[in-house]
């Protein structure tokens, strides 16, 4: 991928490192920059101040799980992403009801409906109070998504990505590489995965957007 493409940014969780991602990077790839930093343990200032070097002062999309999500969080909250993916990540304490209601980009909540260590009830009401989110609960699953689920949810997030984020078509030309998830054997198939092409968007397109003019 060039370096004009748009950035992604991978946050893991506490006790993980960057190789979680390693089943996201080759499909995030085929459109994006992808930069999966090692978060140091402990407090969230160092981790923050890595997350923000390999952003390198670039604006992009986070995707964080557990304790990388409320670091994309911070970093949404301070207008230094386009769009946001959360995997079973708790409230950031030091982000405001008042910040999360102003946020104007995409974004993406997807969690394990069996998670007992964030529980749904955290998405739920992320979900309430961020008026661009989107949430998805993945069935059979816990708190562990990018391992548990990797093949279903990293084509779905490429895909809302494309769709919210990029607003970008489908295909690019014809490059197989790029011709969307029905390339890939999914665990899971999401419910748009079979639909005509001209119908996907429609799940990643919110009530206020159809309306306006």
């Amino acid at each position: 991928m060039t370096d004009e493409a748009p950035l992604v940014l991978l946050l893991h969780d506490e006790g993980d490192g960057p190789d979680r991602w390693r089943e996201f990077v080759p499909l995030l790839s085929t459109r994006f920059r992808v930069a999966a930093p090692e978060l140091p343990a402990g407090d969230a200032g160092p981790q923050l101040e890595a997350a923000r070097a390999a952003l390198g002062g670039v604006r992009g999309a986070a995707i964080g799980h557990g304790t990388g999500g409320t670091i994309a969080q911070r970093l949404a909250a301070e207008g230094a992403v386009d769009a946001l993916v959360l995997l079973d990540a708790p409230r950031a304490d030091d982000v405001t009801d008042a910040q999360l209601a102003a946020w104007e980009i995409p974004v993406l909540l997807l969690w394990g409906e069996d998670d007992d260590v964030v529980p749904v009830a955290t998405a739920e009401a992320l979900n309430d109070a961020i008026p661009t989110s989107t949430l998805g609960l993945v069935p059979g699953c816990g708190h562990d998504l990018p391992d548990e689920a990797a093949a279903t949810i990293a084509p779905m997030i490429l895909e809302y990505l494309r769709a919210r984020y990029l607003k970008a078509p489908h295909g690019h030309g014809g490059d197989a590489a790029h011709d969307g998830v029905v390339r890939i054997q999914l665990e899971r198939r999401p419910p748009w995965v079979d639909l005509e092409e001209d119908e996907r968007d429609d799940w990643f397109v919110d009530d206020d957007e159809e309306a306006a003019p």
